[in-house]
């Protein structure tokens, strides 16, 4: 039997596939809702008994599709607060107005992840026109209520120039925190070209840390901390302290590694964490060979999962866009 020792555990709630946005990087494929509210109840049940059997802290994002659709998000986040979970909500922004923002206020939510894909012009076309504007008015709406507010920017062949200016606009906004990620889709379906190679990879964490040292972007997650002054650094939690719920029921242990493990109106959240092959399979990955002498190898351990996944069909390898990196196939 495995030991579990964990600080924390995050559970990723997509309560809707439900979105108002049609992006042009979204891998969203049906738009089912999690409309039961018994379903709904029974999910936090399963998450706080994982918790306790754990002996550690829970934390759960909600998220979408756009959550803000969902008619039962305020309850729903109220109702993981009575159980002392930390809350946060990840949305596009778009229909968060004053209203909204004192709802999340009073349901007691730690924070709010708003989606930023560029400057307007770039995150227009990406996300639809008159996006930015909207997305911006939810975030004033946000840091009115003074409400931990979060900037996500996902990098891309269209937008990945836009960083820089994207930070100074986030200042002056009084956004807490802009953190990036790159774009993921499998080699065969990224027909629109939007996955940036190594090098456009390297050129973006280059500008990332000039930021980073100015206090403008933060860079501890895949790969991005590499060039950084402030080492920042969190390995891919997929198969370990993180669980993702889909609106149908579906657990997967990435949102963006195409896997499920099972479905949580069968079998409960403890019980596939410990007991699915695949979970102990990721879990069991060790450090790839080609991070071997890496002086970043005991924290990153080999950088994001799916993304190695996306470009090579293989997770159990390193980030094939690491600089670091030698080639190499498989873990030691």
């Amino acid at each position: 039997m495995e030991a579990f020792s964990y600080r924390d555990f995050t559970l990723q709630w997509h309560i809707t596939h439900r979105c108002n946005l049609r992006c042009k990087h979204c891998y969203q494929e049906d738009y089912s809702a999690f409309d039961n509210r018994e379903d709904a109840e029974r999910v936090l049940d399963q998450y706080c008994a994982l918790l306790h059997a754990y002996g550690c802290k829970g934390r759960l994002n909600i998220t979408g599709g756009e959550p803000l659709t969902h008619p039962d998000l305020y309850r729903l986040l109220y109702a993981a607060r009575e159980r002392g979970i930390a809350t946060g909500v990840l949305t596009n922004g778009t229909l968060l107005r004053a209203w909204e923002a004192r709802k999340l206020k009073a349901c007691g939510v730690d924070y709010v992840q708003v989606s930023l894909d560029g400057c307007q012009k770039t995150h227009d076309a990406i996300r639809g026109k008159g996006s930015f504007e909207s997305a911006v008015q939810g975030i004033i709406a946000l840091r009115s209520q003074g409400i931990f507010t979060s900037v996500s920017f996902t990098a891309q062949r269209q937008n990945y120039r836009d960083l820089r200016r994207l930070a100074r606009y986030c200042d002056l906004l009084g956004a807490d925190k802009l953190w990036f990620d790159r774009v993921i889709i499998p080699a065969e379906k990224d027909s629109g070209r939007l996955t940036l190679s190594a090098k456009e990879f390297g050129q973006l964490s280059k500008t990332a840390a000039r930021l980073n040292r100015r206090g403008k972007v933060f860079c501890g997650r895949a790969l991005q901390f590499i060039p950084c002054k402030d080492k920042q650094v969190y390995h891919c939690a997929a198969g370990d302290n993180l669980l993702i719920v889909l609106a149908n029921g579906d657990v997967m242990p990435c949102r963006r590694l195409p896997f499920v493990i099972g479905n949580v109106r069968k079998t409960d959240l403890l019980t596939l964490h410990q007991n699915s092959p695949l979970m102990q399979k990721l879990r069991g990955t060790g450090i790839p060979d080609g991070c071997v002498g890496c002086r970043y190898r005991e924290l990153c351990r080999g950088g994001a999962k799916c993304l190695a996944y996306a470009k090579t069909g293989s997770f159990d390898i390193a980030d094939p866009d690491c600089p670091l990196a030698k080639p190499c196939s498989g873990n030691r």
